[in-house]
């Protein structure tokens, strides 16, 4: 029995590249202008206008503008009341759920003060960076209007392997989790990898058990990390894999 699959086809990550703050002067423009990755102004006080090719947009505080990459935009703040904005810029697969018709949404005003503090104590770390893309995307969008991405239809497959080795996998079991007949699953996993679904799954337990036995832990121990229900059907198998039994990492440590 498999868990409840989480698709994870488009999940790969968010890379963030720039944070940024400014409070720009009246008339300040920047454009036109090509960008190399996504990035995303959030007002926070005063107004201006964003033009790109999807027309002319007027934003002001509490809304949040879009630029895409390879995309002419220009920007410019109010005559009369300048804007003040933060900046993050990003790439990766995820980002492309940016790529809409729609450049200007409302924002959740705790995302822009989380990012202006992260700004203000000059954190680098991305991994926050990160998890504040992925709030935002959850705000902005929902499944029904968030635009279709191409997908690997195989990589859900691969990470639920990847992550879940340890239990009691089959092609079956997949095929019905993932929407697949089964042997139209089979064919693709072999086409994209080179080997059979049971083949991966043995690769991933075995180069796992590796990792475990060099850090000490026993045969057994291992066997049931890595999903076996017992040490001999496993050292058989690490054997057969590797040309050698587990024990031979065990002395090596």
């Amino acid at each position: 029995m498999l868990d409840k699959i989480i698709d994870l086809s488009n999940a790969t990550d968010i890379i963030p590249l720039t944070v940024g703050y400014e409070k720009c002067a009246s008339g300040h423009k920047y454009g036109p202008h090509v960008r190399n990755c996504y990035l995303i102004h959030f007002c926070l006080s005063g107004k201006g206008v964003l033009t790109d090719k999807f027309g002319t947009h007027n934003v002001g505080r509490g809304e949040l503008f879009i630029i895409r990459p390879e995309e002419v935009s220009t920007y410019m703040a109010d005559l009369s009341d300048p804007w003040e904005y933060l900046w993050i810029s990003f790439n990766g697969k995820c980002a492309e759920v940016f790529c809409s018709k729609r450049s200007v949404y409302p924002y959740k005003k705790h995302i822009a003060d989380r990012l202006k503090d992260l700004y203000d104590r000059e954190e680098r770390s991305p991994s926050i960076y990160i998890a504040t893309v992925y709030e935002l995307i959850y705000h902005l969008f929902s499944k029904n209007n968030a635009p279709k991405l191409e997908t690997d239809p195989i990589y859900g497959v691969e990470r639920y392997i990847d992550f879940n080795y340890m239990k009691d996998i089959t092609v079956n079991g997949l095929s019905q989790a993932f929407g697949f007949e089964r042997s139209y699953l089979y064919r693709l996993f072999k086409q994209k990898n080179g080997k059979s679904i049971k083949e991966y799954l043995i690769q991933v337990r075995m180069l796992r058990a590796c990792e475990l036995l060099e850090r000490g832990y026993s045969v057994k121990n291992t066997a049931f990390s890595v999903g076996y229900k017992d040490e001999f059907t496993f050292s058989r198998a690490f054997k057969k894999y590797f040309s050698y039994p587990p024990t031979a990492i065990l002395k090596k440590t």
